[in-house]
């Protein structure tokens, strides 16, 4: 299957479903209006109840003066301390829910309509595919998630192993340690970056075969990482579409960025066009997403692979 194959598939895809960028598009909202009820309201209630004055907390003139003054501001504003955090956990608690569930109904619509052509989004199919994948989207991207930290701290070693070589080889010739700072950093970025794609790509086509076979966690990564192997055209083509992704976003920000200096009106319009922006977002990373399904089903699989089959009472609205 070629690169322009599949994402013609992934653009038919998410047209036949486009409530699904709706359902994004919500999501999203209802996380940005939930912190200010998790978070903001808890808070205000604490200031009144613990008869908290807020001047007296922003006193602090500079970062310097707040650190100096951390200790003695957290014995006054213990409760205050212990409020914040509980709300930022409740916060992050109800995001990864919502998120994790609207992933796995998005993955389900995907997959269903990938097996079948004719399969069309379903608001009962989709809470039921939410339900489905809930946990295995939740547990591979917790892998996931240890992987990139472990990833990213050894990036961190390397870099500070690269700079001891290179203070040492100051002390000897500063022309070399010049050559070793350019040699390193070149290195370091373009594993960096190789490593960051493959890390997004295990993570995209793993998801894809959660959704296709079914496998558990730690099984689902020995699989990807043998097709990844197998097909390495499969990281350049998600890097390909990343990057126009990343594009898109740049010129949609990049046009709206005039708006905003309009005088009086332009705060206001500012409002709707980021809006605007996160629908346009949206859509373009659901498209990113059937692509990537469309070309891992296409090259994953010798034979064809049935569809598994939905509980009888879910049926389509």
């Amino acid at each position: 299957m070629t690169y322009v194959e599949a994402l013609k598939d992934g653009f038919k895809t998410v047209h036949k479903n486009w409530q699904l960028v709706l359902i994004q598009f919500l999501s999203m909202l209802i996380s940005f209006i939930s912190f200010f009820i998790i978070v903001g309201t808890p808070i205000g209630i604490a200031f009144i109840i613990f008869g908290l004055d807020l001047t007296e907390i922003l006193k602090m003139s500079d970062v310097f003066s707040a650190f100096r003054d951390s200790a003695e501001l957290l014995k006054k504003y213990f409760a205050m301390a212990i409020v914040i955090i509980l709300s930022l956990l409740a916060y992050l608690s109800f995001i990864v829910v919502l998120w994790t569930f609207t992933f796995g109904g998005i993955i389900g619509v995907i997959t269903d309509n990938i097996f079948d052509e004719k399969q069309r989004f379903g608001l009962k199919i989709f809470i039921n595919d939410g339900k489905r994948y809930f946990f295995p989207v939740f547990i591979f991207s917790a892998v996931i998630g240890i992987i990139f930290i472990v990833i990213s701290f050894v990036l961190v070693i390397l870099g500070g192993i690269s700079s001891s070589i290179i203070e040492i080889a100051k002390g000897e010739e500063v022309t070399f340690a010049l050559f070793l700072g350019v040699f390193f950093s070149l290195i370091l970025v373009s594993a960096g970056l190789f490593l960051i794609l493959a890390t997004l790509a295990i993570t995209v086509y793993g998801i894809a075969t959660l959704a296709f076979k079914h496998t558990k966690s730690f099984e689902t990564l020995k699989v990807t990482a043998k097709y990844l192997v197998s097909t390495p055209s499969a990281i350049w083509f998600y890097g390909l579409l990343m990057l126009g992704y990343a594009l898109v976003s740049l010129i949609f920000m990049l046009i709206g960025s005039p708006i905003t200096f309009i005088p009086f009106i332009g705060p206001l319009l500012a409002v709707p066009y980021h809006l605007l922006l996160y629908l346009v977002q949206g859509y373009f990373g659901l498209i990113t997403i059937a692509a990537a399904f469309h070309y891992y089903h296409k090259t994953a699989f010798v034979a064809p692979v049935e569809k598994p089959e939905l509980p009888e009472h879910v049926q389509e609205v």
